[in-house]
């Protein structure tokens, strides 16, 4: 009898391979794609640029050009580009997480100082030292320090921008009555009419207005440079405004009648300049006029008997 040899199948062949040569194959691929895995995370570390590589005009992680470095250290670094004061932490450092979580939690705060500071920040350094020192204290760990230092940068900063709204406000007043004695000069200030110096006359009203109380000028910390100026040429068109209405307020007889007996032209330059000076002068008066016009319609048609 024929003895047929049978052929061995694949499904045996698996059988007969022991357990232990199939968990070493299995280990082998893993560890494998492990090795892929680590080569990529660290290429991809050596392309990251650590805090303590990091120097003042070159660019950071995001491209940015560091202008400024305030503080450099192993876990992070603070620095300033020209939109921005930044904090690098490294990823790797053990002290990540928690520099992070501090981080966060002093955001609001720097998103308060952030929305006042110029666009070029080259122009408040003095505040960009007293912010970076906060975020350099926080990181280190103390967070309570960090906040009164943000608490006296936030204090400079409305002090700043304070002064710096009243003097644009101020100089774009100056810069109007400028332009408009110019124009008085142009015509003669003597041989000029009359309205023209009491224009001037009221203009410079306004202006000492404002410069008598310029310490009391309230401004919005959240306006702009240019805002501020047309704030401070409306006040002086106010001025203006108020000034011819005196005028003609003498001329109708309406009010300021005795100034007619004054010599010459100078009770109405007077009137003028008070005018300009007193903001609610001719307000309050064309109110007076308004009342007293009422009253006098309310007693025609309701005659006493």
């Amino acid at each position: 009898m024929d003895i047929v040899k049978e052929k061995p199948t694949e499904h045996k062949i698996l059988e007969n391979s022991s357990p232990a040569e199939s968990e070493k194959d299995n280990k082998d691929d893993y560890s494998i794609s492990e090795n892929d895995l680590s080569d990529k995370e660290k290429e991809q570390s050596q392309r990251q640029i650590k805090p303590y590589d990091y120097v003042a005009g070159t660019v950071d992680n995001d491209k940015e050009k560091v202008i400024k470095i305030y503080s450099k250290a192993l876990s992070h670094i603070v620095y300033r580009t020209d939109r921005a004061i930044r904090i690098d932490i490294d990823d790797e450092h053990k002290d990540a997480k928690s520099i992070g979580e501090r981080h966060y939690r002093l955001s609001v705060d720097l998103a308060r100082i952030y929305s006042w500071l110029p666009e070029d920040l080259s122009k408040s350094e003095s505040i960009n030292r007293l912010v970076a020192r906060a975020i350099t204290a926080n990181a280190a760990g103390f967070p309570e320090d960090a906040k009164i230092i943000l608490a006296q940068a936030e204090g400079r900063l409305v002090k700043l921008k304070t002064i710096q709204g009243r003097l644009q406000y101020t100089l774009s007043a100056l810069t109007l009555v400028f332009v408009v004695f110019i124009i008085s000069l142009s015509n003669g200030l003597s041989s000029a009419p009359i309205l023209f110096n009491i224009v001037l006359l009221g203009s410079l009203g306004g202006v000492l207005s404002i410069a008598l109380g310029f310490s009391s000028l309230e401004i919005d910390l959240d306006a702009s440079g240019e805002v501020n100026c047309l704030i401070g040429c409306s006040r002086i068109l106010i001025a203006i405004s108020a000034s011819i209405f005196s005028y003609f307020a003498i001329q109708t007889d309406v009010a300021f009648s005795f100034v007619a007996k004054a010599p010459g032209n100078s009770g109405y330059y007077m009137i003028a300049m008070v005018a300009g000076f007193a903001e609610m002068l001719v307000p309050n008066i064309m109110s007076n006029l308004v009342t007293n016009g009422g009253e006098k319609q309310q007693s025609k048609n309701n005659p006493t008997p």
